[in-house]
């Protein structure tokens, strides 16, 4: 099985993806399950799981204090600006497991420090919007913690979709978590290239522009 797990929609402040388009595409290019993570909020995530057109996994992307956490399997939208060890604890009491977002990420990542510091569910050691270097710095650093780990393309237009994830054994969400846990997944995906880079580091200073320099 075939799974992304990192693709935002229209309920990102920078995503673009109408849920329907997101869940069409996905099927279309073979995916048997995905996960949306919007940022700071689980409306489209839900809104997903409900149409049943694919198996969906719940997740958000929140914003702590120090950087972008991964929530997977949560049942309740989780506040962002909390410190790395609240926003983990609010992920568990939502039933769900915490994941360090493409750890070495400039704007985003937690850093090598935070990953080490406090106890994770998972890093995400493949992400499809990271150059191969992050992503490699990524997986050694996961490795040499002996954690669990996952991948996704963090898709923000229809051209990522499925550019990384993980293979399971299983589309649902509670097997694919448990899958994820227990290190039985296999990471596949490719690395942002140079047309993708010049689009990401656009939107990406234009965005903290309009922000008033404040991180998403």
């Amino acid at each position: 099985m075939k799974i992304d797990l990192h693709i935002h929609s229209i309920y990102s402040s920078d995503g673009t993806l109408e849920i329907k388009e997101i869940l069409k595409i996905a099927r279309k290019i073979g995916l048997d399950a995905i996960a949306i993570t919007d940022h700071n909020e689980i409306k489209g995530a839900l809104k997903a799981k409900k149409m049943n057109i694919i198996p969906v996994i719940r997740g958000i992307e929140i914003s702590s204090k120090e950087g972008h956490i991964l929530a997977y399997g949560v049942d309740c939208k989780i506040p962002r600006d909390l410190s790395v060890e609240e926003t983990i604890d609010r992920i568990r009491d939502c039933s769900g497991i915490a994941v360090a977002a493409h750890p070495y990420r400039y704007w985003s990542g937690l850093g090598e420090e935070n990953c080490r510091k406090y106890n994770f569910d998972a890093i995400e050691i493949f992400n499809g919007r990271c150059r191969r270097r992050s992503n490699s710095k990524a997986r050694e650093l996961c490795n040499s913690l002996h954690q669990s780990y996952t991948a996704g393309s963090d898709a923000h237009f229809s051209d990522e979709i499925g550019k990384a994830g993980v293979i399971a054994e299983n589309a649902e969400e509670d097997e694919i978590i448990q899958e994820i846990l227990k290190k039985r997944v296999k990471v596949w995906g490719e690395p942002r290239n140079f047309f993708e880079t010049i689009r990401y580091v656009r939107r990406a200073v234009s965005g903290w522009i309009i922000r008033g320099f404040r991180r998403i």
